[in-house]
């Protein structure tokens, strides 16, 4: 009898199709693609940048410190500050060294390559299309003293350490010498007589006690006036202007009255000369008149504080364990802590508050 012949089997089953309700149901999973290693020049590369604080070459130890307003100004310029020396202390970059570097048209250099990959050029920023009006709108463009102002206030807030106190003061007493008087000093002097000229004497006295309130910051040092030029900010057609009373520690109540008068109406018509608004030691603002009681004035560099001199009001007051009604005014100082601290700031604002309070300003006036 002959032996059947031996049976081939397969390595796997052979699987029967499956009908097409069974894929509908149960469709195929796609396989994930197998990894392989790429080349290495098809690999995606990692860019390393510098990390900042080596992008400024160190010459010095305080070569790394830079100022808002020295980093605002080489970004408005694209200037690069690694190429700039620093001839402030410790190889410090000053505003100076920056304008310097305007002044003389330098352009930004290309700053060296590190090693690795090279930073990837970035296109120039397209300007945006100026907007047109719509309905109900009008478009107004920016007047060169409006955009004096705006560049000197935004200087202010980003280049100095701003900070604030207030004091409440009673000057019942100004009130009720100012109505008995003023109408007497226009007739004699020919102008009127404003609470403003008072605040002024009671604020130089306190500017000679306290100097450096009454200073500005050079570089590395405070420079503090002997003198006092008093700059009042005066509101005007085109905007603010700070008319400048040169030599006020020298003048009487009489005398600071003329200046603001003489001022203010030479500023609001258009006629000061460029010498009158400059060389300001200090300056105070009073938007009292407007109705403002409390205000946070931003700081007319080169000066370290400015005072605000709001409205007057009156309000109930205790006075010797007593309610009564009297005449108060809020008087409040920004100031730089970059020189000021707080406790020479509260001294010179109690200095100022005693004096309008205590201060009789009758003989002063000539009437």
């Amino acid at each position: 009898m002959l032996a059947e012949p031996p049976v081939a089997r397969l390595p796997h089953p052979i699987r029967r199709p499956r009908s097409l309700r069974e894929l509908l149901r149960n469709p195929p999973r796609p396989r994930p693609p197998q990894r392989g290693r790429q080349p290495p020049h098809l690999r995606p590369q990692r860019l390393r940048l510098p990390h900042p604080r080596l992008r400024l070459r160190h010459r010095g130890p305080r070569s790394q410190i830079l100022s808002p307003l020295v980093r605002r100004l080489a970004k408005e310029h694209d200037l690069d500050l690694a190429q700039i020396p620093g001839t402030g202390t410790g190889g410090r970059i000053t505003k100076a060294d920056v304008m310097a570097v305007i002044s003389s048209g330098g352009a930004r250099p290309v700053a060296p390559a590190t090693a690795g990959a090279t930073a990837p050029a970035i296109a120039p920023a397209q300007p945006m299309p100026a907007p047109s009006a719509g309905i109900g709108e009008e478009v107004v463009p920016i007047s060169h003293i409006r955009r004096a102002i705006a560049e000197h206030m935004l200087a202010s807030t980003q280049g100095t350490a701003r900070a604030w106190t207030m004091v409440e003061v009673n000057v019942d007493h100004l009130v009720k010498l100012r109505e008995r008087v003023k109408a007497a000093f226009q007739e004699r002097y020919g102008i009127k007589i404003t609470y403003l000229p008072m605040v002024v004497r009671a604020t130089v006295d306190a500017l000679l006690e306290y100097p450096d309130v009454n200073a500005r910051l050079d570089g590395e040092n405070i420079v503090r006036h002997r003198f006092v030029n008093m700059g009042i900010a005066v509101s005007y057609d085109a905007g603010l202007i700070v008319p400048v009373v040169k030599g006020a520690d020298g003048m009487n109540t009489i005398g600071v009255a003329r200046s603001i008068a003489d001022l203010a109406a030479r500023a609001r018509s258009h006629q000061l000369t460029p010498d009158e608004v400059q060389g300001a030691t200090f300056t105070i603002t009073n938007p009292g008149p407007y109705g403002s009681v409390a205000s946070v004035p931003i700081i007319n560099q080169p000066n370290v504080g400015i005072l605000s001199f709001d409205a007057i009001v009156k309000r109930p007051v205790v006075i010797e364990d007593a309610i009564a009604i009297r005449s108060m005014v809020n008087l409040s100082m920004s100031w730089d802590h970059r020189v000021i601290d707080g406790e020479l700031a509260t001294r010179f604002l109690a200095r100022v508050k005693q004096n309008l309070e205590s201060w009789d300003f009758a003989g002063d006036l000539g009437v």
